[in-house]
């Protein structure tokens, strides 16, 4: 049996790849990535079958279960699989979804973090997300929830 790895891609920039992402790519039979992980990242992988795993409006479930179908498959057959992931697998992304489903399958799973775009893209222009006396919090929300009509804020 082989193993997947939920791998996080960061906000887009290959230089905010962690080295065990960048190591793990590098090491992987095949790779089935989301429509949000860049090209310069997915041009890092040299030797991996790369399968476009990216959700369109209205298929998404239907796409979500196919990925699921080919994880299972491909581990299945002996090989390392990466789910790449834009961001970080497990913020607004079906990265514990996934998981759960690989461990009710029995494939062997393990989940490498990303640079989360929730941090980095503030960073990155130059709006620290915390500031001693400025803000000693933040939250990082989603822009829509499924099946959710409003968001009660209070």
């Amino acid at each position: 049996m082989g193993k997947v790895y939920l791998v996080g891609a960061g906000p887009g920039d290959p230089d905010l790849l962690t080295l065990k992402a960048l190591r793990i790519l590098q090491l992987a039979d095949v790779v089935i990535h989301d429509r949000l992980v860049s090209r310069e990242i997915l041009a890092l992988i040299k030797h991996a079958l790369v399968i476009d795993g990216g959700k369109r409006q209205g298929q998404q479930e239907r796409i979500q279960n196919r990925i699921n179908e080919l994880t299972v498959r491909y581990a299945r057959q002996g090989r390392t699989v990466v789910r790449l992931k834009s961001g970080d697998p497990m913020i607004f992304a079906r990265g514990a979804e996934e998981w759960e489903f690989l461990r009710r399958h029995g494939v062997d799973v393990e989940i490498v973090p990303g640079v989360s775009s929730a941090i980095a893209v503030p960073s990155l222009a130059g709006i620290p997300p915390t500031r001693r006396g400025i803000a000693a919090s933040f939250a990082a929300i989603a822009g829509h929830r499924q099946n959710v009509i409003s968001v009660d804020w209070s």
